[in-house]
């Protein structure tokens, strides 16, 4: 791809730009400085016609984690001139999979990553009880409950590791059915996980501690 000028990289990353906002907000900052008409533009070019984000102007994926940062980028802001809340829910149901779970774009595997973005995603929008019949919202908790083992996986058939423990258990708590999972085995999973020397926590017990 070529570039004009040197301008045209300087550009919002919609992730960035949420995790900017999160950061200000958690450091106290009332946000009354932040240019709320430059995001929403630039939110707008983000925007796909089939209501998924991009990170980047100038192209870069686009699926259901870049939906969540737009959401959460247009609630703290209160602010949803950006964003299109009806071309969003329907992509989130496009990505409504046939196993109750939800996937990072259409025709792909459910995950626990996206399921979590789509489902705070329709919080944020206000549109969960509208975007998803009954009959779906029960079958995404069993989704989610079923991936609990001791800790959480991502996907069936694939190792448990401590970052589904939020990424799965908050979409359980948003849908009202977090109270349903077994504590004590995933607080047992989470412990084991534990580095002794530095205190951080690893994916699995015995790897080291990351950042993630």
């Amino acid at each position: 791809m070529e570039y004009d000028s040197a301008s045209d990289l300087n550009c919002g990353h919609i992730a960035m730009t949420y995790t900017a906002l999160l950061t200000l907000i958690i450091l106290g900052d009332d946000l009354s400085r932040v240019d709320r008409f430059a995001i929403m533009q630039g939110l707008k070019a983000l925007q796909h016609e089939s209501g998924s984000f991009s990170a980047l102007v100038h192209g870069t994926e686009d699926d259901m984690r870049f939906v969540y940062c737009a959401a959460a980028i247009c609630f703290m802001l209160d602010d949803w001139s950006g964003f299109d809340k009806e071309k969003a829910v329907s992509f989130i149901q496009d990505c409504y999979g046939y196993d109750g779970g939800i996937s990072p774009y259409p025709g792909t595997e459910s995950h626990g990553g996206s399921t979590y973005c789509a489902v705070a995603s329709l919080v944020l929008m206000d549109r969960l009880k509208c975007a998803l019949s009954e009959g779906q919202l029960r079958s995404l908790q069993r989704w989610c409950l079923n991936r609990q083992l001791t800790g959480f996986q991502g996907r069936p058939n694939k190792p448990i590791d401590t970052c589904y423990s939020f990424w799965v258990g908050a979409a359980l708590e948003l849908l009202g059915a977090f109270q349903f999972i077994d504590y004590k085995e995933n607080s047992e999973f989470l412990r084991s996980t534990q580095d002794e020397i530095t205190g951080g926590f690893s994916k699995w017990p015995g790897s080291d501690p990351g950042r993630w």
